[in-house]
């Protein structure tokens, strides 16, 4: 609970039911615990303010950047991973969204959308009853050189086994850029026979929905509804931008002799369009594997099942483009900026250009 006195607020402890965990339990926290602690990570992070005693109402950073966007129509929140180390139940949380984003993320989402109801809508405003789907996006202090506080960048040839389901931090050059499309995050599916709907929620990556072959409603009294009988609604699902990017390891990470490792990233919402075809990236999200097709034939047999040899991508959580040291980059002193200014006053620049390019190779002005 929190009280709200002199412009200052106060954080009083109530009945929460997590006790202190140790590092040997950090595996086995349950996703109701680490629901509980996001939320008061958001409700209760705050600047350190110098001889402040107590939390002021201005240092509240993720609290206030979440109602500011709300109210302004944008649906997300970023949060950086260094932030963690600075709130008591952050080591836990960087644990758990570490070794298993795959649960912790949504679950982390569902929390933002109970703060939506909690912090955010009024009886009296316009904002949606309903919540909406909120993104949780995540950004770090790395630079293109390497380094990183809590969480050092691995580099594209370093992505193996070891790493799958669990959330990296990755730079490279964007290569190559399909077009966005639109993925439907939620299908909803309705009976041809009885008029029977259902709803299905699908996950994030690569990865589609399982309509039912069977509907389970009533038609009749002794009758059933044939198999394959539901049909989507396209009017009634709800759909997300998702764009795929090829992403190539940086020129100075490949070793001699070598070609450039790429692999794919995949964006969604807030994160679609953010760059372009030769823009240097940091990428934070979940190292995924999925089959390349469904139902390939098993070895030596003609039998289908799941295939073993998986294709693995990166599920993006946040990228952030041209972070640190951009090679070519140049920086131009105040005088050297002063000539570029009277350079441009001068009435004969063009001229001067023309005779800068290339002179040495360059046709003498005589004619022969």
């Amino acid at each position: 609970m929190m009280l709200q006195e002199d412009g200052a607020i106060r954080v009083i402890e109530g009945d929460r039911d997590e006790r202190p965990i140790g590092e040997s339990e950090y595996n086995n926290v349950e996703m109701q615990v680490v629901h509980n602690k996001f939320k008061n990570f958001v409700r209760e992070f705050a600047y350190n303010s110098p001889g402040a005693g107590s939390i002021n109402i201005g240092t509240l950073k993720y609290r206030e950047q979440f109602q500011l966007n709300i109210r302004r129509g944008f649906y997300h929140l970023e949060i950086s991973l260094n932030d963690f180390s600075g709130h008591e139940d952050g080591e836990i949380l960087c644990h758990c969204l570490k070794e298993k984003p795959t649960e912790a993320v949504p679950i982390c989402e569902k929390a933002l959308q109970e703060l939506y109801l909690e912090l955010v809508k009024q009886p009296d405003d316009d904002l949606p009853e309903n919540p909406p789907a909120i993104q949780l996006q995540f950004t770090c202090d790395a630079d293109l050189d390497g380094s990183f506080g809590t969480m050092k960048p691995l580099m594209i040839r370093e992505l193996n086994s070891d790493v799958v389901e669990k959330m990296v931090v990755v730079q490279g050059i964007v290569v190559s850029m399909k077009k966005a499309r639109h993925k439907a995050r939620k299908v909803t599916v309705k009976c041809s026979n009885c008029e029977n709907v259902k709803e299905i929620f699908v996950g994030a990556g690569f990865c589609g929905a399982h309509v039912p072959s069977a509907c389970d409603g009533n038609s009749g009294v002794n009758e059933k509804c044939p198999p394959n009988s539901f049909v989507v609604a396209d009017d009634l699902c709800d759909f997300v931008d998702e764009q795929t990017l090829k992403l190539q390891e940086l020129p100075e990470h490949v070793p001699i002799g070598e070609m450039p490792r790429s692999f794919d990233l995949l964006v969604h919402h807030y994160n679609v369009d953010l760059c372009t075809p030769g823009s240097r990236l940091t990428a934070i999200g979940i190292f995924c594997a999925t089959e390349n097709s469904a139902g390939e034939k098993t070895i030596g047999g003609n039998q289908k099942g799941a295939s073993t040899v998986k294709w693995s991508y990166l599920n993006a959580l946040g990228i952030t483009v041209g972070q640190g040291n951009m090679p070519g980059q140049v920086q131009f002193t105040r005088e050297e900026e002063e000539r570029f200014r009277q350079l441009a006053r001068d009435p004969d620049v063009r001229q001067k250009v023309y005779k800068s390019i290339a002179p040495s190779i360059c046709a003498s002005s005589r004619r022969s």
